[in-house]
């Protein structure tokens, strides 16, 4: 029953790993570094939404 144990925890930690860590390091908040306010980015998404191509 101890490696079992030792298993989840190793999954666990790989699971924070992935889903936290690297988020944070290769997916930064550009909306938030770009734009001041709420409206701000609203209408920059409903732009770019819109936008013909």
């Amino acid at each position: 029953m101890r490696i079992g144990k030792t298993l989840w925890i190793l999954i666990a930690v790989k699971l924070f790993v992935m889903f936290a860590v690297i988020k944070w390091l290769f997916f930064p908040n550009i909306l938030q570094e770009n734009f001041k306010t709420d409206t701000q980015r609203s209408q920059y998404i409903l732009q770019q939404l819109t936008k013909e191509k």
